[in-house]
């Protein structure tokens, strides 16, 4: 417990004065090379936790950081130093190309690997593509806040409820420790009180659905709910490959991706939800 304070401690004390100046000054480029970093660290783990099974070809490790890169910063790279449109291309088609003929061309390299790598590139890179969408908008940095918010409070009292009252399992084969009823109460609780925050923000939220108290109320229990499916995800990956966490960079906390599992997916799900209801309203 004291190893995760002193850690938790070290991370809010690296990311606290890189919010600050961000919402503040509006000095994008701490943020910028902040997510950046997490980014690659992330690419690292996911090939990692995929090497304890067998190793990788070489191609598909430079593959699979560049996709998650290009895929993450290409929206920004246009927009920040004003480069033509022509130049943001989808790099999907050709990722898929390239993992089917090293499929067909390495012959260790079989398809559920191909499928793991492709899958991977695309949700680590639309998710952390969100994020920096977060960085770059204007009042971006109040969604990512309220984002992270709800995982810290959903995920905190899920982890309590469950704890004291907690009876029948979620997903056992997932998750072994995840209780139905933490997971009802860090809804509960996530509902009734980061509402608040998403009121009083509102202007700067600005969702497309309105101001609607009622509505922005079903909004967080939703994305409560998407939080722990977040955490269910990255878990199938770890259940999957027998490991606890994706690595020791933060020590009491595990990896990067640990750390970002329910933020990563409920941005991704907060980012194309609220821009397809935009489109349709």
């Amino acid at each position: 417990m004291k190893t995760r304070i002193i850690t938790a401690a070290c991370i809010f004390a690296v990311i606290i004065p890189i919010f600050y100046v961000k919402m503040v000054y509006g000095i994008n480029h701490y943020i910028y090379i902040l997510g950046f970093i997490l980014t690659v660290l992330a690419a690292n783990e996911i090939i990692n936790v995929k090497e304890m099974e067998k190793p990788l070809p070489l191609e598909i490790h430079l593959l699979t950081y560049l996709g998650i890169i290009y895929l993450a910063f290409a929206d920004s790279f246009v927009e920040l130093f004003n480069m033509p449109e022509k130049y943001n291309i989808n790099p999907m088609p050709f990722t898929l190309i390239i993992i089917l003929l090293v499929m067909i061309l390495r012959k260790n390299y079989k398809l559920n690997d191909a499928a793991y790598s492709f899958l991977t590139i695309a949700y680590l890179g639309l998710a952390f593509g969100c994020l920096v969408n977060f960085f770059l908008q204007p009042n971006g940095m109040y969604a990512l806040i309220f984002i992270i918010i709800i995982q810290n409070i959903t995920d905190s009292f899920a982890f309590f409820v469950g704890k004291a009252y907690g009876k029948h399992k979620l997903c056992p084969d997932i998750s072994p420790k995840k209780t139905v009823e933490g997971a009802i109460g860090g809804t509960i609780v996530c509902t009734v009180l980061v509402p608040i925050y998403a009121i009083l923000l509102k202007d700067k939220l600005n969702f497309p659905f309105g101001n609607s108290v009622i509505l922005i109320v079903v909004f967080t229990f939703f994305l409560s709910v998407i939080d722990q499916f977040g955490d269910l995800i990255a878990s199938v990956i770890k259940r999957h490959f027998k490991v606890k966490d994706y690595s020791n960079l933060f020590p009491g906390h595990g990896g990067v991706l640990d750390r970002l599992d329910s933020i990563l997916f409920t941005s991704l799900v907060y980012t194309y939800l609220l821009d397809l209801v935009s489109k349709l309203m």
